[in-house]
C-alpha cells in the first residue's frame, strides 16, 4: 500500500505567500490610513477654505453616545460632550451669523482682512507651536469674535432637574437643545425662524434617530406665529433666545423698523434698558406668554439670557420665580484668567 507523501513545500509556499498578501494589505491599509488622517489634519497656510472643524459622522455619532451615557448619571454641565455632534450639523450656519455687522464667513472672504487674520494666526502658531488649522481658528475667535452655542450638557442637566418628558425650545438655534432631549430620550418641540438651519436639523435628526426614542418637532417660523395650542404637549420650555440684535441671523426681523437693515451694536455694553422696544413687544414677551398659557401647573418656563434682557421682560411682565447658573467656559483662544472674566449667566425660571 502507497502512502501518499504531503506536499510540505507547496504548503509552505502557500503559507508564505498568505502572509505576505496579508501584510501587504495591512501595509496598504495603514499607509491609507496614514494619507486619510493627514489630508483630515494637515492644513496648508495657502488654503482658503473656511477653517471649518473637520467632524467626520461616525465622530458625531460616537459624541453623541457618550453624552447619552454620561446623561445617565450626575452630568457635569460645563462639559463640552455633544458639541461636535452640534457643530458636524449646523456649524457652517453659525459661521454666517452677522456680529458687529460682520459674519466670520464674509470676513474671510475679504482678501486683505484674511491675509491680515493670517499674519495673526502663524504668530500664534509660533508662540504655542500649534497645528495651521488649531491656530487660524484661534485666530478667528480672538479677532472676529465668537457666536456660540449652548452646551447640550448644560441642557441636559436642567432637563433632569426639572423633570421634563418633552420640552418645548421656541428659539431653537444651532440645535444643542435638540441633541440633549435626544440622549435622554424625551420629546422635544423646536420653533426657529432661521429656515436655512432646516437641512442642518434634519442632518442630525437622521443621524441620530436610531440611537434615541425622542419624538422631534420642528417649526420653521417666527414664535410669536405660531400656534402653541396646535403643538405637541410639553411639560417644560427651556431656551436662549437672541440678544436682541447683538448677534443677526439670517431670516431674523427687524422688529424696530421692517423696512430697514438691522444695526447692531458694537458691544453688549452699549445695550440700554430702553432699546428695541419692539423686539420685546411683537416677539419675545408674546410668545414667553403664549407659551407658560400652555405650560401645565406647576411646570416650569426657564430661559437663559442676558440680565438687561430679563431687566425689560419683568418690566412688562413679571418677575421669575427662581434663578439658576449657566456657567460659562473659557472663550476659544483667551488667555484670560477665569478672575478677568465673567463667570456665569443666569437662567431665569418662571413657575405656572
Amino acid at each position: 500500500m502507497t502512502k501518499s507523501i504531503p506536499n510540505t513545500n507547496n504548503k509552505t509556499k502557500k503559507a508564505n505567500n498568505k502572509t505576505n498578501t496579508n501584510n501587504k494589505t495591512n501595509t496598504n491599509n495603514k499607509t491609507k490610513k496614514a494619507t486619510h488622517n493627514k489630508t483630515k489634519k494637515d492644513r496648508k497656510w495657502t488654503d482658503t477654505s473656511y477653517p471649518y472643524r473637520i467632524i467626520s459622522k461616525q465622530q458625531a455619532i460616537d459624541e453623541f453616545l457618550k453624552l447619552k451615557q454620561m446623561a445617565q448619571g450626575d452630568i457635569n454641565p460645563k462639559s463640552i460632550m455633544g458639541n461636535r455632534t452640534v457643530d458636524w450639523g449646523t456649524e457652517k450656519m453659525r459661521k454666517k451669523t452677522k456680529y458687529r455687522n460682520h459674519a466670520p464667513v464674509d470676513l474671510w472672504n475679504n482678501k486683505k482682512k484674511r491675509a491680515k487674520l493670517l499674519k495673526f494666526a502663524k504668530q500664534l502658531a509660533s508662540e504655542g507651536k500649534i497645528p495651521v488649522e488649531q491656530s487660524v481658528r484661534k485666530a478667528i475667535d480672538l479677532q472676529w469674535g465668537t457666536v456660540n452655542t449652548m452646551r447640550p450638557a448644560s441642557a441636559v442637566q436642567m432637563y433632569k432637574k426639572y423633570n421634563a418628558t418633552a420640552v418645548l425650545d421656541f428659539t431653537a438655534g444651532w440645535g444643542s437643545r435638540m441633541v440633549a432631549a435626544m440622549a435622554l430620550d424625551i420629546d422635544y418641540i423646536g420653533i426657529d425662524s432661521n429656515k436655512s438651519l432646516k437641512p442642518g436639523y434634519e442632518k442630525i435628526i437622521n443621524l441620530l434617530k436610531p440611537y434615541t426614542k425622542s419624538n422631534v418637532t420642528m417649526v420653521w417660523k417666527e414664535s410669536q406665529t405660531v400656534d402653541i395650542a396646535k403643538l405637541p404637549k410639553y411639560d417644560y420650555v427651556f431656551t436662549s433666545p437672541p440678544y436682541e440684535y447683538l448677534e443677526v441671523y439670517e431670516h431674523m426681523s427687524n422688529y424696530e423698523n421692517k423696512s430697514a437693515q438691522i444695526r447692531q451694536p458694537s458691544s453688549s455694553q452699549n445695550i440700554k434698558l430702553d432699546d428695541s422696544a419692539k423686539f420685546y413687544d411683537e416677539f419675545i414677551v408674546p410668545t414667553l406668554k403664549s407659551a407658560y398659557k400652555h405650560l401645565p401647573k406647576n411646570r416650569y418656563m426657564c430661559i437663559n439670557m442676558p440680565d438687561m434682557m430679563y431687566e425689560k421682560i419683568k418690566k412688562r411682565w413679571k418677575p421669575s420665580t427662581i434663578n439658576e447658573e449657566y456657567k460659562l467656559v473659557k472663550r476659544p483662544g483667551s488667555n484670560w484668567k477665569i478672575t478677568q472674566r465673567r463667570g456665569k449667566e443666569l437662567i431665569y425660571c418662571w413657575k405656572k
